[in-house]
């Protein structure tokens, strides 16, 4: 199964994935990203210019999530 990575960039710091996910497609990527920043805004987690960046195992971008 692919590992994905799930980065939170923002205009200070970046939040980096270094364990990543096992799914098995960038579909489930993609809607474990959603899941993802949704949490984060339920947890009032500071996000002002924030981006969650999904990765595959190639480090090529398949998701973009500002929020």
């Amino acid at each position: 199964m692919p590992r994905y990575y799930f980065v939170v960039e923002m205009p200070d710091h970046t939040y980096d994935d270094s364990e990543g996910e096992q799914l098995p497609s960038d579909a489930a990527a993609k809607t474990y990203g959603d899941r993802v920043v949704r949490e984060l805004k339920e947890r009032d987690f500071e996000s002002a210019g924030a981006i969650l960046l999904v990765r595959n195992e190639g480090g090529q971008i398949i998701q973009s999530i500002p929020f």
